[in-house]
This record gives C-alpha cells, sequence and structure tokens, in this order.
C-alpha cells in the first residue's frame, strides 16, 4: 500500500480509504471483476453491493439480524447488506468517513472508526447493534499532537476499545462510557513519511491484541498487561500490505494483504500451537489486483470485502463492490 497510501495523500486528499476478487483478472487486474460480478451475481460465492461510489472499507457480519455491516469512506453512513440487498442502517451527521468497525456482541453494539486521511480528525462512535441509536461519540484527536488517522477497532472481555492510529505508533483505548486515553505508544511503530503503520487489530481472548503493520508487514503479538513486551509473530510465508485481521478463534487468524493494489493481494490463514508467537500457513486465497481491505466470518466462512481503491484514486465512478467468500 506504500504508493497508493502516498498517492492518497499527495493527491486525493478530498478523498478517503479502501478494496475486490476474481478467478480470471485482466491487465487493468479491476475491470474483469465488475465483468465476473454480472455473470455471476447469482452465485452466493459473490454477494454484490450495487451502491455508486460507496467504497466501503470497514465489514461485520451481524449473526442475530443476518446482515452484513459495511462502512463507507465516501458517505460515512452504515450500510447493511441482507438478502443480497443494500440499505443504509445508520447515518449520523458526525460521521463523515466511516473506516474500520467492529461488532461487540457481548454489549450488543457496533464499533465505528470515523478518520480523514489528512489527519483533521479521529473518534471513536459506538451504536446500538439493534436500533442504531448512537451510544457515544468520543474525539481521540486530542490525545496526541500533530495529525491521526485510526484505522480499526476492537473490542476486550471487559467492553475496553482498542483502536490503531496509522499515523502514530499509537493504540488508544475507549472505555464503556466511552472514555478515551493512550494504551501504548512507541515511536518504533510509527510509520515512515507518506506512508501507514499499526492497521488491522483484533482481541485474543488469553490477554493480548494481535495487530497488522503495514510498513513493516508484520502482525504483532501485545500484551495487554505488558504492551511494551510486544513481539513479532513468526510467520512463514511474506506478506504485502498487511490491512484487515479477524481472529476466527484463539488459534486461527485471517490476515488480508492488499499489495498496495498489486497483484499479490491475499487473504492468508493462519494457525498457532504457541499462542501466537508463531503461526503456521493454512489457506491463501488471492485476490489479485483488487485491494481488498479485510475480512469477516459468517457460519465458520470468511469472506473478504472488495473496496475498488483504485478506481477512486483514479477520479473514477463505481457502481458495484462486492463480498466474496474468501475458500
Amino acid at each position: 500500500m506504500k504508493n497508493l497510501f502516498f498517492m492518497l495523500i499527495a493527491g486525493v486528499a478530498s478523498l478517503f480509504f479502501f478494496s475486490c476478487e476474481t478467478d480470471a483478472v485482466g491487465e487493468d487486474g479491476i475491470e474483469k471483476v465488475s465483468d465476473l460480478s454480472a455473470t455471476k451475481k447469482m452465485d452466493p460465492a459473490v454477494i454484490p453491493i450495487k451502491e455508486e461510489n460507496l467504497f466501503p472499507e470497514g465489514i461485520e457480519y451481524d449473526q442475530r439480524e443476518d446482515r452484513f455491516l459495511v462502512s463507507s469512506i465516501t458517505r460515512g453512513t452504515i450500510g447493511q447488506v441482507k438478502d443480497g440487498i443494500y440499505s443504509e442502517f445508520i447515518t449520523d451527521p458526525d460521521l463523515i468517513a466511516s473506516i474500520g468497525i467492529h461488532i461487540d456482541n457481548s454489549r450488543k453494539r457496533l464499533l465505528v472508526i470515523n478518520s480523514h486521511i489528512d489527519g483533521s480528525f479521529s473518534a471513536l462512535a459506538a451504536y446500538e447493534l439493534s436500533s442504531g441509536e448512537r451510544l457515544f461519540y468520543t474525539d481521540l484527536l486530542g490525545l496526541k499532537d500533530g495529525p491521526s488517522f485510526t484505522n480499526d477497532v476492537t473490542v476486550d472481555k471487559n467492553g475496553i476499545a482498542y483502536v490503531t492510529d496509522s499515523y502514530a505508533g499509537i493504540i488508544y483505548k475507549v472505555d464503556e462510557e466511552g472514555n478515551p486515553s493512550v494504551f501504548y505508544e512507541d515511536e518504533e511503530l510509527a510509520p515512515s513519511p507518506g506512508n501507514a503503520g499499526l492497521n488491522g487489530i483484533d482481541y485474543d481472548p488469553r490477554g493480548y491484541l494481535l495487530v497488522s503493520h503495514l510498513e513493516t508487514n508484520r502482525i504483532l503479538r501485545i500484551p495487554i498487561n505488558t504492551p511494551e513486551a510486544y513481539s513479532k509473530v513468526d510467520i512463514p510465508v511474506d506478506m504485502f500490505g498487511p490491512d484487515g485481521i479477524y481472529l476466527k478463534n484463539p488459534n486461527e487468524l485471517l490476515v488480508v494483504s492488499n499489495d498496495g493494489g498489486g497483484e499479490n493481494a491475499v487473504v492468508h490463514t493462519f494457525k498457532t500451537k504457541d499462542k501466537w508467537k508463531s503461526a503456521i500457513l493454512k489457506d491463501a486465497f488471492p485476490t489479485y489486483a483488487t485491494f481488498p481491505t479485510t475480512v469477516t466470518v459468517k457460519k465458520n466462512t470468511p469472506y473478504v470485502l472488495y473496496s475498488y481503491l483504485p478506481i477512486l484514486l483514479s477520479g473514477g465512478s463505481q457502481d458495484e463492490f462486492q463480498i466474496v467468500k474468501a475458500e
């Protein structure tokens, strides 16, 4: 994502952030995806989102309502995809660019990152999962000097939310009432200028966070009680811009690499036998040059989100996006 991310900052500051799949990719890597969805739209392995210029970045599956929830980097709204039909679920005037989202099933709420790539605002909002009613809206920009781009969020067993900042080596935490603080800060985790660092995040119930670091192609294991003792997960394959992650169970992790829009974009499935000190490759699902952003799980099956960011970057228009079964 290095080159595309730099292009975002330099040339598309008025637009926003982040993904898609195919079995047959043309030279452009994107046109064939639209063709594929048109010919296979009845295939349950490909769920189309027919909403012009939505550019979704985050996705979650809501098992109670049997629906996918998706963010929008251009609208800020939270949409729902149910029975193959898209509709708006949350329209909050404070949501300008919704990025990562996370369902807190224990508390029946949805956590939403609201952030702009120019670093001018970063916030975490929480909503009732059933009604979409807002529970809190917490500004995170004031917790640090300089620009901030909050990217993804997870929650622990106590209802504490953890938020990554891609422009700084910082993870914030926000309690159940919406009170924010800095959980951990390390300059070594900050990205170089024009790049993104900390990105996807998930919580392991054994007491630590798993976090992707996009620029350095790493997955980090961060103990909640001693975050300074974080370590790199030893992974046996190359990653290409790890973006969204999803802990399917304590010993199985899904990692989406976007490859900055390149041909090496992939969804990796890793397993562990030592609590994420190291990982074993279980599966790889290539998405090619489609800029996938993140992944969720429905009934034990992973679904990856395709957001078509290269089209947004080029100033083009896109009528359809896809949620694709990644197996």
